[in-house]
């Protein structure tokens, strides 16, 4: 059995005041949000909507303002822990314009979403080395300089 909304866009009789959405990712089953509510579990097939621009996201508004309560009221290994955990909601999180009569499907990259904290830690790993590198090689020329 088809879902109607399915019918009617391959029939061409798609109502002109909705547009539809598509989520699919690498790994079925997991669980999307629209807008902060949940949507269901990947692949999200014709889901009918009305035109605009929507977040779509893995991460629920609740996990959410939990990762924001860690940042303002937790210790120093809650709050680094948070900021990796904003890198995943972030690869895992999209901006979507749904168009009247039209599909819009979003394709999450879970493999993306369990790689960011890494890159995040190794991206500030990287720029904290690289400023201490410079800083050495800037006290390396002053003492040249000044001391010669």
């Amino acid at each position: 059995m088809f879902p109607l909304s399915l019918i009617l866009l391959l029939s061409g009789l798609v109502p002109t005041d909705s547009g539809y959405l598509t989520v699919k990712s690498n790994s079925v089953g997991i669980a999307v949000y629209l807008e902060g509510d949940y949507l269901g579990r990947t692949p999200v097939e014709m889901h009918r909507l009305k035109p605009g621009n929507y977040s779509v996201s893995i991460v629920s508004d609740d996990s959410l303002e939990n990762v924001y309560w860690h940042i303002r009221q937790g210790d120093i290994g809650a709050k680094l822990s948070s900021l990796w955990t904003l890198a995943a909601i972030n690869a895992g999180a999209s901006s979507v314009r749904v168009e009247a009569g039209k599909v819009t499907e979003v394709s999450i990259d879970y493999g993306k979403v369990l790689n960011a904290p890494t890159e995040a830690k190794l991206i500030a790993c990287g720029s904290i080395g690289g400023l201490f590198l410079v800083g050495a090689v800037v006290g390396f020329l002053i003492h040249l300089l000044a001391f010669r």
